[in-house]
């Protein structure tokens, strides 16, 4: 009986020594999955945190990229410079150079030198050109795509030279000097008048407008 007792003593025992280790190896597995998770979690934090690092550094490096693209493909960047005055000064940007034109004074009359005008009178306009540009530039260069229009017409009129009253304006300007010279209009005669650069160039060149009237010619 003493024997019987005793077997029965040790197999308790050893049952409750078979359920501790059991809990310990599930505490021990359980705490092993969340130190997984937590790793887990840490790396995908971090892998999280680095493809966002990444994104942002991808998205300065294409914008960089992109404004740097636009200026080697010659996309004009200048804003228009609208309803100006004399005395002015205007950046101009278009595909082949880069200047600052100020409008200094303007003449208005009915003879330029002996010759009178055809459409109602002439309109001389004074002008100095800075050049910001690399190249050398001309007048003539420089305003290509400048007309004055009318209050009553809006085509605009083409500039010219006369001799003795206007000279060529085809000396070069380097790069960093500044010029003074003048362009003769015929047009009719009206209360108002625009200067007109790049106009129907967009994307070849920013537009620039000067407004005034006969009354403020020297």
């Amino acid at each position: 009986m003493k024997r019987i007792m005793l077997s029965i003593s040790i197999l308790f025992l050893l049952s409750l020594l078979l359920v501790a280790c059991n809990s310990d190896e599930e505490q021990q597995e359980a705490g092993n999955e969340n130190d997984e998770v937590s790793e887990s979690e840490d790396v995908s934090e971090e892998t999280d945190e680095e493809e966002s690092n990444e994104s942002n550094q991808k998205d300065e490096t294409t914008e960089g990229d992109s404004e740097k693209a636009n200026s080697d493909n010659g996309e004009i960047s200048t804003e228009d410079q609208l309803d100006l005055n004399i005395g002015d000064t205007a950046k101009v940007e278009n595909n082949f150079t880069e200047f600052e034109v100020t409008l200094d004074a303007i003449e208005v009359t009915e003879e330029a030198g002996d010759t009178p005008s055809e459409q109602g009178n002439y309109v001389i306009v004074d002008l100095t050109v800075n050049n910001l540009s690399d190249d050398p530039l001309t007048g003539e260069d420089a305003f290509g795509s400048t007309s004055l229009e009318t209050k009553e017409n809006s085509s605009g009129f083409t500039w010219f030279y006369i001799d003795g009253v206007v000279e060529a304006w085809d000396s070069e300007i380097a790069p960093g000097e500044s010029q003074s010279g003048s362009l003769l209009f015929d047009v009719a005669k009206s209360e108002e008048y625009m200067l007109t650069m790049g106009q129907n160039l967009d994307g070849l060149s920013n537009y620039v407008t000067y407004t005034f009237t006969p009354d403020e010619a020297k």
